[in-house]
């Protein structure tokens, strides 16, 4: 059944490959759908619950929604008398909410005495056909698995590229990414193809050497490439960069910029760093070149090393599973101020106690508004907390009417290193378990600690107390980059990166503790 489904997504993709290319979408275009889905926010998220959810009896809502004694006629009622913010604030009230957990189901959900458990795939988006398969990781066992069609690629990606593109004034310049064909890599040279913004290069931080994505993995993305060449798209191939050679990468923005100008890069906030300490330590002058960065926090460290190459820094958050949820602030408050795509999303914000942390925050709650969503997101945990804010900046994104900003964003239960992103509640397995069984001690004696060095660069540290006697740190390591490694694609290439990049790094210390002498498995250090 899985081959029978894998080739049935390939024939979608062949079949509808052409029409997708033969219907370029323009910047005006964009402006105007981007206008009127702000127009009709409530429309949408009444017409997604409804199909979606209301109709679909395998739905995980569904029954959270009958928890809460809400028919459809209900919240019909809430959204259009209150808001969709608001409605979507009583429901959580409710019990009607996913947290992190839950959504990567490795938790159970305890609503009014009930008790759920559900998979990734529960929260597919059933009305989709599927066409590009991507997965990421924050997971031991399993990536998370996300479908694209077209209909999505185009209505998120092509549109608000284009958008952010014209705002940051690079759509004429020569455009490239260095992402891997596990993820958003694909989907994002297929969709800047469509808006006439085809990257010249496709740098990628694996390969072969090291780490080998699977047949399947290695043969969709030649399939991707060759279908889109047949249609006269001139897809780059995949060029492998490992992570200590980014001064290739600089060379390559160096004479883009010499050529045009100007150049634009779309990676991983470390990533981007990397490219600059390289220019700056090669002698490349790479002034004039925009990153487009995301996958973890655009701290005040790592702009200032972009922007002292001369760098234009535009952050990015989004998630695997949702694509894009906002695009950087050209006059920001906070060195990762970005506007909230509200004709997509809607967010809000929920209270909860952090266990491992001994702290209490105010989560972000996604919901999607697009019918084409890859999962169906109500009032979904992020995994991150921080500020959200409407003001008058004055940048292009509020004058189309994205008033909405997130900034301060940081994850809760997660630690993300290089763009790669590894849920808490594994890092918490390896404390308790895998690392005294080996090395000895107690859990008390170990801790993980997120932080960023002096280069911008960011780090987990791996607190290891004296008490536990003398040990092989580099045998821990690979301990803990084979434990978070097992699986499939996604999580191996994350560990490879993570090795590529030597994130993680022993400390032989005392693990910090709270003010009430409590020790904390995973402390994440506050960045400026």
């Amino acid at each position: 059944m899985l081959i029978l489904g894998k080739a049935g997504m390939y024939w979608r993709f062949a079949r509808d490959l052409r029409k997708f290319f033969k219907e370029p979408v323009t910047l005006e275009q964009s402006r105007q759908i981007l206008r009127q889905r702000l127009a009709d926010r409530d429309k949408h998220l009444l017409a997604v619950v409804k199909r979606a959810v209301y109709e679909n009896e395998r739905s995980p809502y569904l029954k959270l929604l009958r928890c809460a004694g809400c028919e459809y006629g209900d919240f019909e009622h809430m959204v259009l008398s209150d808001g969709v913010e608001s409605a979507l604030k009583i429901l959580s009230d409710k019990g009607v909410y996913i947290s992190y957990e839950e959504f990567k189901g490795k938790k159970d959900i305890h609503r009014s005495g009930n008790v759920f458990r559900f998979k990734e795939r529960d929260f597919d988006n059933p009305l989709l056909a599927g066409h590009i398969e991507a997965m990421s990781g924050a997971s031991r066992s399993t990536g998370t698995r996300t479908i694209y069609d077209f209909e999505f690629l185009t209505s998120k990606y092509t549109i608000h590229h284009l958008i952010s593109y014209d705002i940051y004034g690079i759509m004429s310049y020569p455009f490239g990414i260095w992402f891997s064909i596990i993820g958003v890599g694909p989907a994002i040279i297929l969709t800047s193809a469509q808006g006439g913004i085809t990257p010249r290069k496709w740098f990628s931080p694996v390969h072969k050497k090291g780490f080998k994505p699977s047949l399947q993995k290695r043969l969709a993305a030649n399939y991707i490439i060759w279908m889109g060449r047949l249609y006269r798209a001139n897809l780059p191939t995949p060029e492998y960069v490992p992570l200590n050679e980014a001064s290739k990468v600089a060379h390559w923005i160096a004479s883009m910029v010499s050529e045009t100008g100007g150049c634009s890069l779309r990676t991983y906030t470390s990533h981007a760093v990397r490219i600059c300490e390289a220019a700056r330590d090669s002698g490349v002058d790479i002034k004039g070149i925009t990153f487009i960065v995301g996958g973890e926090p655009v701290t005040e460290t790592k702009r200032k090393v972009m922007e002292s190459v001369g760098a234009m820094v535009c952050p990015s958050y989004g998630l695997s599973e949702a694509g894009v949820v906002g695009s950087g602030c050209t006059n920001p408050a906070s060195t990762d101020d970005v506007h909230l795509y509200k004709d997509s999303f809607a967010l809000i914000q929920r209270p909860r106690e952090v266990a491992h942390a001994a702290t209490s925050i105010d989560a972000f709650l996604l919901t999607t508004l697009l019918p084409s969503a890859p999962k169906v997101m109500l009032n979904v945990e992020s995994g991150d907390y921080g500020t959200i804010e409407s003001r008058d900046c004055g940048c292009g994104f509020h004058k189309i009417g994205l008033d909405e900003h997130i900034l301060n964003i940081r994850g809760f239960d997660k630690l993300t290193g290089e763009g790669m992103t590894f849920v808490g509640l594994d890092l918490l397995r390896i404390i308790d378990e895998v690392l005294p069984s080996r090395f000895g001690g107690s859990p008390n004696d170990y801790q993980m600690v997120e932080c960023e060095d002096m280069r911008g660069f960011t780090r987990l540290n791996i607190i290891v107390s004296p008490a536990v006697g003398e040990i092989d740190e580099a045998d821990l390591v690979q301990t803990v980059l084979a434990e978070l490694g097992s699986g499939k694609d996604a999580n191996r290439m994350m560990t490879h990166i993570w090795a590529q990049a030597k994130t993680l790094e022993v400390k032989r210390k005392w693990p910090f503790t709270t003010d009430r002498g409590k020790i904390l498995p995973l402390h994440i250090q506050k960045r400026k």
